[in-house]
């Protein structure tokens, strides 16, 4: 399955994302909207003020008793306009016509920038008018000066909203928080449990009907796949002990002592070993290892032991034993699988060995401190069903070892990604080569399981150690087999 690379975040991020900006958004342009609007309020309320201003000062010029007197005029519009003149009052101008006669006055602060006859009417003005017969009165201020006196209190009236727009913002973020972003962090860590086998989760209440019902939901699949993993657990626990009985339970083998060390890589394996009598009297030893592990391995592993056995009834050539097996094994494997292994027929009169190998590990033999690596005589089982496999033969003498395994060893990877190694194992195998091969077999456990770490195992591990004794042993042989924690089993 493609796995997804997209970019993701947390549910909590993207709610308050989701809401928040369109809010701000939503936000921002109310307020852009009510300013303008209020500012455009404060300005039509200015306007109407100077018409009434206007209105004022012509009514009283009507009533002058000589409209002629233009000193007389200009005295009242100065007396008049003397109130509203002031450092903080905005600068307005009065321009009154008269019978063809045009007089103005400025009154408040006066700019630099405008002149005192008269304002700059380049820049936006705001005006009265008062208009009657021949006399006509303007009074206009500056848009500018008008605006700023007003700023301070509609930027007030803004911020108000601006705050209660902030609160309900933070309230929305509280609910979404509540209701919505933490409860679903809840039931993603339950999900996170159930996902590493951790099936003890309890329904969690929330105020979401929805959510209740999802976590309900999340609680009974706990419970079933509970259920589902202590009948697994059962289950194989059974197929564990059933493929522990397929191996041998006692080796006692004349002219040869015998360890082994049997390690699964899950409950069951697909690695097989097995020690048995043939029917002239000799022995027969091997070790298989199915491609693969778990179940399906260990299902074709089990299959490849009752064909091993049954055509060994009639053969005792680990060359002919193989070939019968390769034209038997595959109407039992799959499609693509396939099977190593290595037979051995060992005549404890002749302590001869003869053997072939079916693509399995090397078989190391050690004589007097030396060791001698025999590599694989054949392809693995189930390739060809027309492959033939060599018998050679090997003449062992006392104290002679030779080792078998699986590829579980040579392939066994630490953190790192460095394999335990063909090299290594030839090595361990020369050192401890004056221990008894009980210790051997425990020391091979030990260092492999050390290579790897705290990380499990990624195949099966099996590994047959035997010696060739004198003949006045022979009758002290006993089975020694370890099982996956380097432990002797009786």
């Amino acid at each position: 399955m493609t796995k997804n690379h997209r970019r993701a975040y947390p549910t909590v991020s993207l709610l308050l994302v989701a809401v928040n900006i369109p809010l701000a958004l939503l936000v921002g342009l109310l307020l852009v909207t009510d300013y303008r609007r209020e500012m455009r309020r404060a300005t039509d309320e200015r306007r109407i003020t100077l018409s009434d201003e206007a209105g004022v000062i012509g009514s009283a010029l009507l009533r002058l008793s000589d409209p002629d007197d233009t000193a007389a005029i200009t005295a009242f519009l100065e007396s008049s306009c003397a109130e509203t003149a002031g450092p903080d009052s905005p600068g307005h101008w009065i321009d009154v016509r008269w019978n063809g006669c045009k007089l103005h006055t400025h009154t408040g602060p006066i700019d630099s920038t405008v002149s005192v006859d008269a304002p700059n009417f380049s820049l936006e003005v705001i005006a009265g008018r008062f208009s009657s017969g021949l006399l006509t009165v303007e009074v206009s201020e500056l848009a500018a000066d008008i605006r700023r006196s007003v700023r301070g209190e509609i930027l007030m009236h803004v911020s108000w909203l601006l705050g209660i727009a902030a609160l309900a913002a933070v309230i929305v973020d509280v609910v979404l928080v509540r209701l919505i972003a933490r409860p679903t962090m809840q039931l993603a860590a339950s999900v996170i449990r159930l996902g590493s086998q951790q099936f003890e989760v309890e329904p969690t209440s929330f105020l979401s009907l929805e959510l209740n019902d999802l976590s309900e939901s999340i609680s009974a699949m706990a419970d079933s796949l509970n259920a589902a993993q202590a009948n697994r657990a059962t289950a194989m626990k059974r197929a564990e002990q059933i493929q522990r009985n397929l191996l041998p339970n006692r080796i006692d083998v004349p002219g040869l002592r015998i360890a082994t060390h049997y390690q699964p890589a899950e409950e069951v394996a697909g690695d097989i070993y097995d020690v048995m009598k043939l029917r002239d009297g000799s022995w027969l030893i091997y070790v298989a290892d199915l491609v693969g592990h778990g179940i399906p391995a260990a299902m074709s592993a089990s299959i490849l032991k009752l064909v091993i056995d049954s055509a060994a009834v009639g053969c005792t050539d680990p060359g002919e034993l193989m070939g019968r097996v390769n034209r038997a094994l595959p109407r039992y494997l799959a499609e693509d699988g396939f099977a190593t292994a290595i037979m051995l027929r060992w005549n404890a009169e002749s302590k001869e060995l003869k053997f072939a190998s079916a693509g399995h590990e090397p078989m190391l033999l050690i004589h007097e401190g030396e060791m001698q690596s025999i590599e694989a005589t054949g392809l693995p089982l189930g390739v060809d069903e027309t492959l033939d496999w060599k018998t050679e033969t090997i003449q062992l003498h006392h104290g002679d070892r030779f080792m078998l395994l699986t590829d579980g060893i040579s392939e066994a990877t630490n953190e790192s990604g460095e394999m335990f190694g063909r090299t290594r194992i030839q090595q361990l195998a020369v050192d401890d080569g004056h221990a008894c091969i009980a210790e051997l077999a425990r020391t091979f456990a030990d260092r492999v399981n050390a290579h790897i770490g705290g990380q499990p195992s990624q195949d099966d591990i099996t590994l047959l150690v035997a010696q060739c004794l004198e003949h006045d042993q022979q009758s002290q042989t006993n089975q020694l087999r370890l099982d996956g924690q380097g432990r002797r089993i009786q």
